[in-house]
């Protein structure tokens, strides 16, 4: 169980390292996109993604 949270937490940071390291400016572009969104539809996108990544877990296990 705890080799398989690992290997989660790994992958998530070595796909969030690649968005940094190969396109910077993007998040920056996209953290003043999300600036202008309102606080509720930011908890919508949160709990979207929330969604999204539980089943794609659930599908993968």
């Amino acid at each position: 169980m705890i080799e398989k949270l690992l290997f989660g937490i790994g992958a998530v940071m070595i796909v969030e390292g690649l968005v940094y390291l190969l396109a910077p400016n993007v998040i920056k572009d996209v953290l003043k996109a999300l600036d202008l969104l309102s606080i509720m539809d930011r908890r919508k996108i949160g709990g979207l993604m929330f969604v999204a990544g539980f089943i794609l877990v659930l599908m993968v296990s």
